[in-house]
């Protein structure tokens, strides 16, 4: 395969603008879906992003929706917008097979996720089910039952994982949404792999009910969206209606004054070609008023390891059943990291949840004294989809470890995060984190949507 394939990146409209003509009936949702429907056709056999399309039903859906906006009535906020759900998430169209031959051809659902009901609920049209990393277990979405995802920048690269069909859908404009999973990044990792936006919300604020679990303490759901101003009018719909408003109005706010804090672990150790585009995007926070100053959480550096042993240990509660009976169902790779998980003890595994409840308090200290976080979410361009290390200058590390260093923390704490892309690097996508205290989720989304608004990226 050669070193560079051409990209398959496209910029249609965001959300908001398809929702705004919808309403306005200046394009008819079957218009949309359509349209939708051609661009996967036409591209996913090079990207891999779906693992499920669903043409008929995203059809009635939309002519539903026509028939709404012909009344003139109310219209919810997501009116004809297509939006695929990364397949770790039950829908009632098809089996969901969190990417793995162990559910034989998948779970049946006669009930949607509660996420998905709300997504709905506000408009959107469910278009497909996407690709990930076998049950979410792993960091770059090369799949070994269904092929690896391929990254829209240069197919020749990871999109990232575990939710990388959903960032790969959204960034080569296979629709405006989709919904993705973090245990330890994996909504961050694609969105910044692939150049797209994506959030790790709060801890409880969107629901996990109807999502196969990897790790319950460290699961999230969140959006992967064209744009930060998309991924807040996505949450509204996800979090519910008591929500409604308070993202989006967020992403008009200004940012002056903003207490800032450089994260010193954040920015560790990242490769020179994501260390500079990082470093530019800090100054212009500078530029847009935010008062910004360095901050040091130590409390940090053991989080990583922790997290492994958490994730590890819950994810193989959930899947000792099938390790004991089907083993041969999962890909030897996933499989053996679960054999590998079987060696931490009960000892292990009460000293990672006392790291986690000083990792939380260390957030909350900071918050006290910050608004916000910023830093990278991952520490060097996408790999090849053969490879196993990324290099970060000049040295070989694993890409597990690496993509999942910057990011695991916010999950142990359960604090949001947000992936924000802040330019490019050989042509490939590299991102800004911004992180906020629990529940402020709002803040996030505000630093994010300024500094998109200011950079156009």
């Amino acid at each position: 395969m050669p070193s560079r394939q051409s990209p398959i990146i496209s910029h249609p409209a965001d959300a908001r603008t398809l929702a705004d003509q919808v309403r306005r009936r200046r394009i008819s949702p079957v218009e949309v879906v359509e349209d939708t429907l051609a661009r996967i056709e036409r591209l996913n056999p090079r990207l891999n992003a779906f693992l499920a399309v669903f043409a008929d039903q995203a059809r009635r859906a939309a002519r539903n929706a026509e028939r709404l906006v012909m009344q003139r009535g109310p219209m919810p906020p997501l009116l004809g917008v297509p939006v695929s759900v990364k397949d770790l998430v039950l829908t009632t169209e098809a089996p969901t097979t969190a990417g793995s031959r162990i559910f034989g051809d998948g779970l049946v659902a006669d009930r949607d996720a509660p996420v998905v009901r709300r997504l709905r609920r506000a408009g959107a049209i469910v278009i497909g089910k996407t690709n990930l990393h076998e049950v979410a277990l792993g960091v770059t979405s090369a799949n070994e039952h269904f092929g690896p995802v391929r990254n829209p920048h240069d197919p020749a690269r990871v999109a990232g994982g575990s939710s990388g069909g959903s960032a790969a859908a959204v960034a080569a404009g296979l629709g405006p949404l989709s919904v993705g999973t973090d245990t330890r990044g994996s909504i961050r990792i694609p969105a910044a792999c692939c150049g797209v936006a994506g959030l790790k919300p709060t801890r409880g604020l969107v629901s996990l009910a109807g999502v196969v679990p990897l790790s319950p303490s460290l699961d999230h759901v969140g959006p992967i969206a064209r744009t930060v101003a998309d991924c807040a009018l996505m949450l509204e719909a996800m979090a519910g209606p008591r929500h409604a408003g308070r993202f989006v109005k967020a992403t008009t706010r200004p940012v002056k004054g903003v207490r800032v804090g450089v994260s010193e672990y954040h920015l560790r150790d990242l490769d020179a070609a994501v260390q500079k585009p990082v470093e530019a995007a800090i100054r212009e926070l500078v530029r847009l008023g935010c008062r910004v100053r360095e901050v040091r959480v130590p409390e940090l550096d053991e989080a990583q390891a922790a997290s492994v042993v958490i994730s590890a240990s819950e994810a193989v509660r959930y899947h000792d059943r099938f390790l004991r009976s089907t083993p041969e169902a999962y890909g030897p790779l996933v499989r053996q990291r679960f054999m590998d998980a079987y060696r931490w003890t009960a000892l292990d595994l009460l000293r990672a949840q006392a790291t986690q409840a000083a990792v939380t308090a260390a957030f909350a200290r900071v918050f006290a004294d910050v608004d916000g976080l910023v830093g990278a979410v991952v520490p060097a361009l996408p790999p090849k989809v053969e490879d196993t290390t990324v290099v970060i200058n000049g040295q070989s590390t694993g890409v597990v470890d690496a993509f999942t260093r910057l990011n695991s923390p916010q999950n142990m704490a359960g604090v949001p995060a947000l992936s924000v892309p802040c330019g490019t690097a050989s042509r490939l996508p590299v991102a800004l984190q911004v992180i906020g205290a629990a529940g402020r989720d709002d803040l996030v989304l505000r630093l994010g949507a300024a500094f998109e608004r200011a950079t156009g990226n």
